[in-house]
């Protein structure tokens, strides 16, 4: 009976902490940090630069609360696809992170992100190659 018990409360426990860490994965912040400044490129080159701070909390909070689809990937496999670089920077650190032009989505290695950024249809969206 004792038994019983005790692997009734191992079971539960196991339960609860797959449920907590899934929860967890699906929750965690992408982006993290106040930035001061948005690079946005694609295949072309550089077509926009956000450095307006409200402008790019707002693009970091979409990209932390979208609808996420895990999608494990070795590497970039979009690179069939048109896709681009979101390069948030300030003085200590740039973090990079891919979209996919076409749908906006954006791409880390373990999530696919719905995040609908349609970047080229910005009304000051410039084709600057580096």
């Amino acid at each position: 009976m004792v038994k019983n018990g005790l692997l009734l409360k191992l079971g539960l426990l196991i339960v609860f902490m797959t449920a907590l860490t899934v929860y967890g994965a699906y929750h965690c912040k992408i982006v993290n940090g106040p930035y001061d400044k948005l690079t946005i490129s694609n295949m072309d080159g550089i077509i926009h630069v956000i450095e307006d701070k409200g402008e790019i909390e707002k693009i970091v909070s979409k990209i932390n609360e979208g609808k996420r689809s895990f999608n494990y990937n070795a590497g970039f496999t979009y690179d069939f696809l048109p896709h681009g670089i979101l390069s948030f920077e300030n003085e200590a650190e740039k973090v990079q992170i891919g979209y996919i032009v076409t749908t906006g989505n954006t791409v880390t290695k373990f999530w696919e992100i719905e995040t609908d950024f349609l970047f080229e249809t910005l009304p000051n969206a410039t084709s600057k190659k580096e």
